[in-house]
Order: structure tokens, then C-alpha cells, then sequence
């Protein structure tokens, strides 16, 4: 998908508006440093990070690169945390949700990565964020599977129940996309990936 229609799909108002018309920054672009220890400010823990840059994004202000830097470090570190080593081969599930300044900019991503090559998690990830630059969006919370045997049917578990959700007039998720939705917190996809776990009987490596 191109990141220009992911943007268009990503924002719309009462109309069908282009681009252009979505909310833009005031200053420059979002800062995007490196997964660098260096670039970190060791004085800052990443629990004031995420605060810090939600206060910025809902002033419409660009958040500094420190802060931006420790909170991506966080997210990175989780899904090491939560996976194991992201070098090792296997099919793994993933939720992500990037953080926008702009709330209908925001979304959840769910995905796979299949077991065949050991840096793929990485790779796909990285162009996650690459991805989400068009919606000026940070990845703010981060969650992978340890390798498994398959993760087909869990992944397509997880999507049809957020799916269905997405339809249910009672509740403000939207789908956007196959694998992108809005209006749903973090917490709550990842209950649902917990969910799908155990009725798919997953079977890890």
C-alpha cells in the first residue's frame, strides 16, 4: 500500500477530503532519529517521554527528538521484551499503534511476519514507521509474539474480530484498510490478539 493512500484513507472529515486538507504541523517534520543508545537522553525515563509527547502532539507542537527517540526506544524494547530475540525464525503476530498529533491519525496496525527470514521482523517493522512519517505518527506501544509454528489463523482471528467490532454501530472503531484501525486503544487489540490465541491453540516454537 502506498503511504499516500494509507494518509488519504487515514483522515477523513463530514466530506471526502484530499490530502492537503488534512491537519498539518506548524513546524517541520516529525523528528524520526535512529534506534541509537546515543541519541537517548539517559535523564529522561520513558513513562515522562510518552507524556511529554502527548502533551506536545495535543498543543499542535512538534516534540523534540529526545523525546520522540526514548519513546520509540521503549516500543522497541517491549517487543524484545515480549517476543525474546527478534532474530530468531519463526511466525510471530504483531500489534502496533502509532500516535499521532492529529487523534484520526492515530490507528493500530496488526500484522505477521513469517518464519523464513530471521531479520524480517525488523525490516517490517522499520517500514511500519517508515509508513506511518505520512501521518506524522510515532510508534507509541508495541506488542510480538514469541516464534510460533503458525500464525495464519491467528492473525486472521484477530482481524475478523476487530473487524466485526469495526461494524458494530455501538462502538467507534473504524477499519481502515485490511490490517489498520482507528478507535481502538492498544490494550484492547492486544486483549483481543490474547483471545484469539487461545481459541486458535497457537503453538509456539
Amino acid at each position: 500500500m502506498r503511504e499516500e493512500d494509507l494518509y488519504t484513507e487515514q483522515y477523513s472529515g463530514d466530506e471526502q477530503q484530499s490530502v492537503a486538507d488534512a491537519p498539518q504541523w506548524v513546524q517541520q517534520a516529525l523528528p524520526m532519529p535512529r534506534r541509537d543508545e546515543k541519541r537517548r537522553d539517559p535523564y529522561l525515563d520513558s513513562a515522562t517521554a510518552k507524556r511529554l509527547l502527548v502533551e506536545y502532539f495535543d498543543t499542535g507542537l512538534l516534540p523534540p527528538a529526545e523525546v520522540v527517540a526514548v519513546v520509540r526506544h521503549q516500543s522497541w524494547r517491549d517487543l524484545e521484551y515480549t517476543g525474546g530475540s527478534l532474530d530468531v525464525a519463526g511466525d510471530r503476530l504483531y500489534v502496533l499503534f502509532f500516535r499521532s498529533m492529529c487523534a484520526k491519525l492515530s490507528y493500530v496496525k496488526v500484522g505477521r511476519t513469517k518464519r523464513k527470514e530471521k531479520e524480517q521482523v525488523r525490516k517490517r517493522i522499520g517500514a511500519h514507521e517508515s509508513e506511518a512519517k505520512v501521518a506524522q505518527a510515532v510508534l507509541y506501544d508495541a506488542w510480538i509474539s514469541r516464534p510460533c509454528e503458525s500464525a495464519v489463523d491467528w492473525e486472521k482471528g484477530v482481524k475478523a474480530h476487530l473487524r466485526a467490532v469495526a461494524e458494530e454501530d455501538i462502538t467507534p472503531v473504524e477499519r481502515v484498510k485490511e490490517e489498520y484501525f482507528r478507535g481502538i486503544a492498544f490494550e484492547q487489540a492486544r486483549s483481543v490478539a490474547g483471545m484469539q490465541e487461545d481459541c486458535c491453540g497457537v503453538a509456539f516454537l
